[in-house]
């Protein structure tokens, strides 16, 4: 390492002024994309004024619940199935939240058949004027949910994928022990009916 350093100051002495400031300044770009590319996590806030920036068609709405329940993403085991795939290769964990999302800041959710395949995307309108995009990262069992959409014994068609342990420090519980007593829906950055549903074109 000191011979490293030696080369590397010696190197630095015979450069002429005009190429020390241009490597200075390549170097300084560098660590400012670096800083303003890197992973932001999840910005609760974000989600009540939301921007829309990518194409998306209007679907057929199949639920209004207002249940909002989660899963832990640990508890996806299969290495051959599409949604550990997804999981391990497209999306992040939020440390802060226990979100999973993935490049474009979609998060991840378990939803029922009518919403395509694993990986497909979608905006959620709330009836709060929250907008939730999210990726299905889990299908939910037809046995659960019989029309594909909403599940049967609750009417909850948004189930997250998350980190519970990192939620649960962050969200906290009311009564039973569970994130937000196991509801999305109690937290206000999250509070509403479904009224719109969107799913991605690209």
């Amino acid at each position: 390492m000191q011979d490293f350093l030696n080369h590397a100051v010696k190197l630095w002495r015979r450069l002429k002024p005009e190429a020390k400031l241009v490597l200075c300044g390549t170097l300084f770009l560098i660590l400012f994309l670096l800083l303003i590319l890197r992973p932001k996590g999840v910005n609760l806030k974000m989600f009540s004024n939301y921007k829309k920036m990518l194409g998306a068609e209007e679907v057929t709405l199949c639920a209004e619940s207002d249940g909002k329940t989660y899963e832990d993403y640990r508890m996806i085991t299969d290495e051959t199935s599409d949604q550990y795939k997804l999981i391990h290769s497209k999306l992040k964990v939020d440390k802060k939240t226990g979100f999973l999302y993935d490049k474009d800041g979609f998060l991840a959710a378990a939803l029922g058949y009518q919403f395509g395949p694993v990986g497909t995307r979608y905006y959620f309108t709330l009836d709060t004027g929250i907008v939730l995009p999210l990726i299905k990262t889990d299908e939910k069992d037809p046995k659960d949910a019989s029309d594909g959409c909403a599940v049967d014994i609750n009417g909850t068609v948004i189930e997250f994928v998350i980190d519970a342990d990192a939620a649960l420090k962050h969200f906290g519980t009311i009564t039973n022990g569970l994130v937000l007593d196991g509801n999305y829906n109690n937290s206000p950055d999250f509070a509403g009916s479904i009224v719109k549903i969107e799913r991605i074109l690209q």
